[in-house]
């Protein structure tokens, strides 16, 4: 976790005129987060002193901020110690972008459960693409306790346990874009299904996620992605 800096920055920006003057206010922090002059934890300079230094009105600078906000850069905090922090990268971004698209009807969610497969496939060919087997105690510990939360009816639990089975499994690849992409789709996928979890029967779900970590220990990497193929099917056809 990043240190959060309460005493704003002193990072000048340049004056930005044109008639989408809150774009280019967004697109001179992101400069400055390429720049390396901004990190996460990050406080910017108060909107007065923003609006300013780019030679715009205080609204401008306003409209900005909450587009980055909603973009997931920045935290806008209110009181005394309040302000805009640069955020740590989160998910949920990704996530965002691709619900949209969702939306629109660019991305149907077919093609989007075909991919998911299809990564998760991929993240299971790379975690096991050397000779030694990786650490598997952290997907054992979630995988025991998915099972305490299936048999309780902990709806809540569940869907949070679910979301960190994906990212152990995504995170045997040590490929940080990799579990961000994971993270994402799981993300998204369960805004569709929150309503559904409690359909899944709590011992089927159990022995998927026992047979599933068998094989994997086991070496049977062939059996661990038609395991993990037939479960995810079974979910995404829930939608149907």
């Amino acid at each position: 976790m990043a240190k959060t800096n309460l005493k704003p920055l002193a990072v000048p920006f340049k004056p930005v005129q044109s008639h989408r003057s809150f774009e280019l206010v967004c697109e001179r922090v992101r400069e400055k987060l390429l720049q390396g002059e901004l990190k996460p934890g990050d406080k910017l300079p108060p909107e007065r002193d923003l609006a300013t230094q780019l030679g715009v009105s205080r609204n401008v600078v306003r409209e900005a901020l909450r587009s980055l906000e909603i973009a997931g850069v920045v935290a806008l905090k209110k009181g005394v110690k309040g302000g805009a922090f640069i955020q740590e990268g989160a998910a949920s971004s990704i996530s965002q972008a691709m619900s949209d698209l969702i939306t629109l009807r660019a991305v149907s969610l077919k093609d989007l459960f075909e991919a998911r497969v299809m990564i998760l496939e991929m993240v299971i060919d790379r975690a096991f693409s050397d000779k030694a087997t990786p650490d598997l105690s952290a997907m054992e510990d979630v995988v025991a306790r998915t099972a305490v939360a299936a048999r309780n009816n902990a709806i809540a639990e569940r869907v949070r346990l679910a979301r960190e089975f994906y990212h152990e499994l995504a995170s045997l690849t040590v490929n940080t874009a990799i579990i961000f992409t994971v993270d994402s789709q799981t993300e998204l996928v369960q805004t569709f299904l929150r309503y559904r979890v409690g359909e899944l029967e709590p011992e089927a779900l159990i022995a998927s996620r026992t047979e599933f970590l068998g094989l994997l220990k086991a070496g049977d990497i062939d059996g661990a992605k038609a395991n993990l193929r037939a479960h995810l099917n079974k979910v995404h056809t829930s939608l149907w």
